[in-house]
């Protein structure tokens, strides 16, 4: 069986759904904006992924935010990837895992406010007391000069969503960072 459409009249979402409902196997490719991605479906299982730049589920939860393309899901093919690209994880697990992290993410953007706000470092600390960051903030920190918005930020950083949300609410609260 082979099934072929656009991301915008099939979501990826409901094809995972689709795949995972009808315990379908095979490889579906995805053509988007110059890349393609590889995710390959077998035994109930999500078992690999591929991008240009990323292996693994990495590479899995990038396709996932592509919005616009084509896919073909061909269940008669089923591509065998390299060690690096398995993940070997249920369908169902993985369905359920992205959309707590998708409602996370919806969480954390709403306490930012949105992808247009512009970062802004504080350059005075308050009550001059000590301030311990972690390295993924020290990362945000480091590229705030030149991508003064969430959403360029993003673009330049290797650091998944929530944890960079999570870090920007961080670096707020601490007083180092404020969104404009």
């Amino acid at each position: 069986m082979r099934l072929d459409g656009t991301l915008s009249d099939y979501p990826l979402s409901d094809l995972f759904q689709l795949v995972f409902l009808g315990n379908r196997s095979g490889t579906l490719r995805i053509f988007s904006s110059g890349d393609e991605g590889i995710i390959v479906f077998a035994d109930s299982l999500l078992k690999c992924g591929k991008t240009k730049k990323f292996s693994g589920l990495k590479a899995v939860k990038e396709i996932l935010n592509w919005k616009s393309g084509k896919f073909v899901f061909d269940t008669e093919s089923i591509i065998k990837l390299a060690d690096e690209d398995r993940i070997d994880l249920p369908i169902q697990q993985f369905i359920l895992g992205i959309s707590t992290e998708l409602d996370e993410c919806e969480d954390l953007m709403s306490r930012i406010g949105g992808d247009d706000r512009k970062l802004i470092l504080i350059s005075v600390l308050h009550k001059n007391e000590p301030v311990t960051i972690t390295p993924i903030q020290w990362q945000i920190i480091t590229h705030i000069g030149d991508a003064p918005s969430l959403s360029q930020l993003k673009g330049r950083v290797s650091i998944s969503e929530p944890e960079l949300l999570r870090a920007i609410i961080d670096l707020r609260d601490k007083r180092l960072l404020e969104l404009a």
